[in-house]
């Protein structure tokens, strides 16, 4: 009686020590889902402040345009005039093509930008322009020859064949020099006046000349009209357009050389004709 006593009371103490811990259980589960749901509460709302605070508070709003200039021929005032629309608008909703589409209108020879944030209210922009090429003269179709000593020191042409008046660019000096004429208008500041492929062609014509001849070109003279251009060199001036292909005219060229001797050359030699080389 004893034993079976003593085994009731055991059996007893540990039904009411599951029937506890089980309550425990039931509680701590119940507990962790309602620290479950504050938890994903609390990270909504701060989801939903920080969103509110990101889209109606005026510190978020663009104050400064810090500008990184990547050619000494930007000018800086431009650029802050041309992004002035900028300023007051919520840095969060800008983006780069804004940017671009505000620079294009002044920035004809805008290669690139880069738009980073400079959190809560500072815009930065990185700026890149086309590369210089040439220094260009522009000269009057009803002049001469330009007078010694009078060349523009501001007229560029840059890789896309874009004109421009540019009084900081770096290292113009060192620039090969393109003088344009027969030109009808004058050209204007930040207008396509050369394609991007009438500048190859005349790039590889004269390493053309470089390599197959060892001529190198002193000069060159673009006739905008006409579609042709002219390149001096130390013998005479070498007359070539883009009507025909410029293997058929190197081609006659080397014809030229072999059956012409050079001291009958005094000026130029033409090389555009098809059937025939004249020169003078």
């Amino acid at each position: 009686m004893v034993q079976r006593r003593y085994e009731r009371h055991r059996k007893l103490r540990w039904d009411l020590w599951r029937r506890r811990m089980r309550r425990v259980s039931e509680k701590m589960v119940k507990l962790r889902r309602h620290v479950a749901f504050a938890m994903i509460g609390f990270l909504l709302l701060g989801i939903v402040g920080f969103f509110a605070v990101a889209l109606f508070s005026p510190l978020m709003r663009t104050a400064e345009v810090r500008i990184v200039r990547t050619d000494v021929r930007l000018d800086l005032e431009q650029i802050q005039s041309l992004l002035s629309p900028l300023f007051g608008k919520h840095l969060l909703l800008l983006s780069a093509y804004d940017v671009r589409t505000l620079l294009e209108e002044g920035l004809p020879d805008l290669r690139s930008v880069k738009v980073d944030k400079d959190y809560p209210s500072t815009l930065v922009v990185r700026i890149t322009v086309d590369p210089l090429i040439a220094r260009l003269v522009i000269r009057n179709p009803e002049e001469g020859n330009i007078p010694e000593g009078v060349t523009s020191t501001i007229d560029y042409l840059t890789s896309e064949g874009t004109y421009i008046a540019s009084a900081r660019a770096s290292g113009g000096d060192s620039l090969p020099t393109i003088t344009l004429v027969d030109w009808g208008a004058r050209p204007i500041p930040g207008t396509e006046i050369l394609t991007s492929e009438f500048l190859l062609r005349v790039a590889a014509t004269e390493r053309n000349l470089q390599e197959q001849f060892g001529q190198q070109v002193l000069e060159r003279m673009v006739y905008l009209r006409a579609q042709e251009y002219h390149l001096r060199i130390s013998q005479w001036t070498l007359w070539f357009d883009v009507r025909s292909s410029l293997e058929e005219q190197i081609q006659r060229y080397r014809i030229f050389l072999r059956e012409v001797p050079p001291e009958e050359v005094k000026e130029y030699v033409d090389l555009r004709l098809k059937d025939r080389v004249v020169y003078r």
